[in-house]
């Protein structure tokens, strides 16, 4: 059965309930093939045939393309709005090297992106205090750079009016870069935030802004109370929030980023830490998201590293209100890893035997039934 969506914008969610699952490109089937064999054994582990998953396949990417001539059919995003959740996983560029993902985003009217990063035994950090990191970022899903090269005309043309018409200077060999921040994402932004922060029992909200945005807290904290007067709101300007996080990671909980604290936040905490996952949020849909690359040249090989896509399952489960499986799959990871029974990408200390990708989902299952 599918889920719906009250007036109240609430999830009704039947216990054997309809999900959606893109299995994408490169190897995507693979981690997808992971990832649904662990999120079924923890539901049923939790709940003994009480509550169900039926997994209903949408095609997007590649095998669109040669069925239907589109990379993205209109039949797929009829599908996609009806069933309302939907495991995404990894997708190619298109040939003109466009980001299927942002497009995908912008047709759902997905306004909201989330990411999970954290820390797990026995991965390599670049900052010892990171052991102490399980930070989530909300940003918006949509890229708001427009960038100029200093070769083009338009640059040109833009650097002549904003000399003519608002008396700034720049060099005309200058390249060019707009960030916008729009008011009404950035309260879509916020509205999800205050959700998630209920249903999660997140214990803080810090709003990062940067100086050349100071507008965007308001925005936000007003937004965040009118829907839940009791949370712990507080906002930090762009550069003291990173001395606190590098210093302090465990005082972060959840952080709403604008636009141009995103840029630089993310791919920092990422890099440094290499674990994330989440989803892409909109109106009555959520896609739960591989944060990875397709890596067509891994296909077929088994090698794949499915805890990305695997923890997003988790927290699909956990936007499904079914939080005992959720925690099934979490302690059961975290087990897998103090064992050092890693994927190839993460087993790069001394003496770790890489485990395959569908050795990794049972390695997982072991534990959960442990």
């Amino acid at each position: 059965m599918n889920i719906t969506v009250s007036d109240d914008n609430k999830l009704n969610v039947p216990n054997h309930t309809t999900v959606g699952y893109i299995e994408g490109d490169g190897i995507g089937p693979e981690i997808t093939a992971s990832m649904i064999k662990v999120v079924n054994s923890a539901v049923e582990l939790a709940y003994s045939g009480e509550k169900s998953i039926e997994w209903h396949k949408i095609i997007i990417g590649r095998e669109a393309y040669e069925r239907y001539g589109r990379y993205i059919p209109d039949i797929s995003l009829e599908e996609i709005k009806k069933i309302r959740v939907i495991m995404k996983s990894t997708l190619n560029f298109l040939p003109d090297r466009s980001n299927i993902n942002v497009l995908l985003r912008q047709k759902l009217g997905l306004y909201a992106n989330v990411r999970v990063i954290r820390y797990l035994p026995g991965i390599s950090v670049m900052i010892k205090n990171f052991e102490r990191l399980y930070i989530t970022v909300i940003r918006d899903s949509v890229n708001n750079e427009i960038t100029f090269n200093y070769s083009s005309e338009k640059t040109r043309d833009l650097i002549n009016f904003m000399s003519e018409n608002y008396d700034i200077n720049i060099s005309q060999d200058s390249a060019l870069m707009i960030i916008s921040q729009s008011r009404f994402r950035a309260k879509k932004m916020a509205k999800l935030a205050a959700e998630y922060y209920n249903y999660n029992r997140k214990n803080r909200i810090t709003i990062v802004y940067s100086r050349i945005n100071p507008e965007f807290p308001e925005w936000c904290r007003e937004e965040i109370l009118k829907l839940n007067p009791s949370p712990d709101v507080e906002i930090m300007e762009l550069t003291e929030f990173i001395g606190q996080i590098i210093d302090h990671p465990e005082n972060f909980d959840m952080v709403l980023l604008d636009n141009y604290s995103n840029r630089i936040i993310l791919s920092f905490l990422v890099n440094s830490v290499n674990i994330e996952y989440g989803g892409s949020f909109g109106d009555g849909i959520a896609f739960f998201e591989a944060i990875q690359g397709s890596a067509p040249q891994d296909a077929g090989y088994d090698v794949a590293d499915p805890i990305s896509f695997i923890m997003s399952g988790s927290m699909m489960l956990k936007y499904l209100g079914w939080e005992k499986s959720s925690e099934i799959i979490e302690n059961a990871v975290h087990q897998t890893f103090i064992e050092n029974k890693l994927p190839k990408d993460l087993a790069d200390r001394e003496h770790i035997e890489p485990v395959k990708c569908s050795e990794f989902a049972d390695e997982i299952i072991k534990r959960m039934k442990m």
